[in-house]
């Protein structure tokens, strides 16, 4: 491997085996950035690819084009793909200057704040409000940036990262919302501080694996492979058409809400603190949170036929 390449792709292979404060693992995202991609023109497909790799150097982002003798049409599809994860491998602190160049924790998710009453029912905490900059800011400022033809193509290539990243960040129920107790007056950081049944186990990390645990590696199965399958599976169990309605371009706050709706309802039911959820809430948990991972690379590929479609 080239010299630049072999610390990106290691840390590809590493940033997603322990907790911390991601949405979907690196398989999650790039199972949604390939649904986008199966839902884009070519066109569009050939200037995404243009704008990655001309990000700039430092990013390192275009280091996630494979080099393993595939046709160029399916390594460029990776490299797609990859950088879907892209924001979520520079947290990596060992590479301090990229970190703070291209790390920017608030942009992965916004707090929605709220409580439960005696009877557990959901109620808003005014008292606290969600950061400025958050992922429905981000990603209208992003969708803005990205589409300027005026703006130099290395800026905008980061850009697109950051969409094909958020664009599934948004649709983690756990990143809208940040529920308050006793014991977390300030919220639970999405989750992060609900621990299961070890402290390297929280609720956010569980969400955060659902589609791997609903499809998880067969054998030797590569992991292209892996998300060719699952792709597949996606897009025939919940096709676009499925989504007549939902998919409400740049409606981003409306994304967000629904995710929100889900975590006072749903996320926080039939699991206690301590312990690890059993097989009745992971059933529930897989079966709201697929159809959200296919219905984020949908709405993905709108995101990017607005911003890249036209000719630029």
């Amino acid at each position: 491997m080239r010299r630049l390449r072999h610390p990106l792709l290691l840390a590809l292979c590493l940033a997603f085996t322990g907790s911390a404060a991601f949405a979907w693992d690196g398989f999650g995202h790039q199972v949604i950035a390939r649904i986008a991609w199966e839902n884009l023109r070519p066109e569009t497909r050939a200037r995404a690819i243009a704008l990655l790799r001309a990000a700039p150097a430092d990013a390192d982002l275009a280091s996630l084009l494979p080099d393993d003798g595939r046709p160029l049409a399916e390594r460029e599809r990776t490299l797609f793909e990859r950088a879907a994860t892209w924001p979520d491998i520079v947290r990596d602190e060992a590479f301090a200057e990229r970190n703070a160049t291209y790390h920017h924790g608030s942009w992965h998710y916004v707090n929605h704040f709220w409580e439960q009453d005696a009877n557990g029912r959901p109620l808003d905490v005014d008292r606290l409000r969600p950061q400025d900059v958050n992922v429905v800011e981000r990603l209208h400022a992003l969708e803005v940036s990205v589409a300027d033809p005026g703006r130099e193509a290395a800026q905008r290539g980061v850009d697109l990262a950051w969409i094909l990243h958020l664009g599934g960040d948004i649709h983690q129920p756990l990143h809208t919302s940040a529920r308050v107790t006793a014991t977390e007056p300030e919220g639970d950081r999405g989750g992060n501080l609900f621990k299961l049944a070890t402290e390297k186990d929280d609720l956010h990390w569980y969400w955060d694996c659902l589609l791997s645990k609903a499809y998880p590696r067969r054998g030797q199965e590569s992991e292209a492979e892996q998300i060719e399958r699952v792709v597949g599976k996606l897009q025939r169990r919940h096709p676009r058409t499925s989504f007549v309605g939902q998919l409400e371009p740049g409606r981003y706050e409306a994304w967000v809400q629904t995710g929100l709706a889900l975590s006072k309802t749903e996320v926080y039911r039939g699991v206690e603190r301590g312990k690890a959820p059993g097989r009745r809430y992971e059933k529930k948990a897989i079966r709201i949170a697929v159809p959200r991972i296919a219905l984020a690379g949908y709405r993905l590929a709108e995101i990017l036929e607005r911003s890249l479609g036209a000719a630029r």
